[in-house]
């Protein structure tokens, strides 16, 4: 792929202290995946360059959406939109033109996140507005269930990118088919995935962690859950996992109105038990985690979508995890919505904070190489 690089013009080459340019484009909406996940990349990216982050917003992105539930990894990132950002224009001249003022200061890396199943035509275009400037271009392809495909539908728009990032052996597999033998380097990362959960279940179980005794705690779930239609509770249930003493917390629970689809687990877990429940799980809700939660550290390892429960709509943890959602715990209403969304999302295997660093290194290593190579190279003739 080196042998189709633009050289790198002068302004890319002048760095401020040394410091590495980043230009990151993808979905940037606060209440979707895709969003999120953007987010996450910049954010990563951050701690070692400088980022300029061009969002890139399709119409519709309620497919992915988390609409009227709190992100955790929301409150930690800085999503809001800069001025002037690029958004998917109609007409092909007004988007390139977009991309090119970004470029305008050089770059040393242009990344774009692409979620298979939107629109997805702007990345062509970024990519060889940053090819101008000498770029390394890398596409980011996030691999989930319902886009079994999803790689190889947008071969075309990656083609001429330096690296490509995809979430799934076969989506890598297919991409390489669909491109043949001249194509970009073509590379898994777990980070991207959202695949692996295979909870065989007919039924959406939620499974609740409860403080010991709360009856406050449990009122809120219980009426929250209480809140499906009859109709369809049927496909639901509810596990609560509270250490309760006396007869009040199981009376709660028998006086609710799907009292039938309720659980009341009482006994203390092991490690190994833990995993099996959060395998077992649709979706988790954690009422007030500290730092070294068992349950909610548990459920972020497995990928699984979790609400925290908050007593009062902020908390400490659950920075990274894309897969987390925030709700009022003395708001069964804000319960409902949250744990609602959670079970929407149980089809999707979360990736953990440490992986956005993983992929930040994977990429920044990629910029290295290519300065390297080009410095031998440049040497090597200068010496001739």
């Amino acid at each position: 792929m080196e042998a189709r690089r633009e050289p790198v013009n002068a302004q890319s080459s002048e760095r401020p202290n040394g410091e590495l340019r980043v230009v990151v484009a993808g979905p940037s909406s606060n209440v979707t995946i895709p969003g999120l996940m953007t987010a996450e990349v910049v954010g990563a990216l951050t701690t070692k360059a400088r980022v300029t982050k061009v969002p890139v917003n399709p119409n519709k992105d309620f497919d992915s959406g988390l609409h009227r539930a709190k992100s955790l990894s929301a409150m930690f990132r800085s999503i809001d939109e800069p001025e002037g950002a690029a958004r998917i224009f109609p007409r092909v001249r007004q988007r390139q033109q977009s991309f090119r003022q970004h470029f305008n200061n050089g770059a040393d890396m242009a990344v774009a996140l692409a979620w298979p199943g939107l629109s997805n035509s702007w990345i062509g275009e970024f990519v060889d507005a940053a090819r101008q400037v000498g770029a390394q271009t890398v596409v980011l392809i996030v691999s989930h269930p319902s886009q079994s495909s999803g790689a190889a539908s947008i071969a075309r728009e990656v083609a001429n990118s330096d690296l490509v990032l995809v979430g799934d052996i076969i989506d890598a597999t297919l991409l390489s088919a669909a491109l043949g033998t001249n194509r970009p380097v073509i590379e898994v990362h777990r980070s991207l995935s959202l695949t692996g959960r295979n909870v065989e279940r007919r039924t959406k179980r939620l499974t609740t962690f409860l403080p010991k005794d709360d009856e406050q705690a449990l009122l809120s779930v219980l009426t929250a859950f209480d809140a499906i239609p009859t109709d369809w509770v049927e496909d639901y249930d509810l596990r609560v996992i509270m250490r309760y003493s006396g007869q009040a917390i199981p009376d709660r629970v028998a006086a609710s109105h799907h009292a039938d689809r309720v659980s009341l687990i009482g006994e203390s877990f092991s490690g190994l038990d833990m995993h099996q429940l959060a395998t077992e799980s649709s979706a988790i809700s954690v009422t007030d985690p500290e730092f070294d939660s068992r349950a909610f550290a548990t459920a972020v390892e497995e990928g699984v979508a979790t609400v925290v429960l908050a007593s009062g709509m902020s908390t400490g943890v659950g920075e990274g995890y894309v897969g987390g959602l925030l709700a009022d715990i003395n708001r069964p209403t804000s319960v409902f919505v949250a744990h609602n969304h959670a079970l929407r999302l149980s089809d999707l295997r979360f990736p953990g904070p440490q992986a956005w660093f993983e992929l930040a290194e994977r990429l920044l290593a990629e910029v290295d190489r290519e300065n390297g190579e080009m410095s031998y190279v440049s040497s090597r003739r200068f010496s001739e």
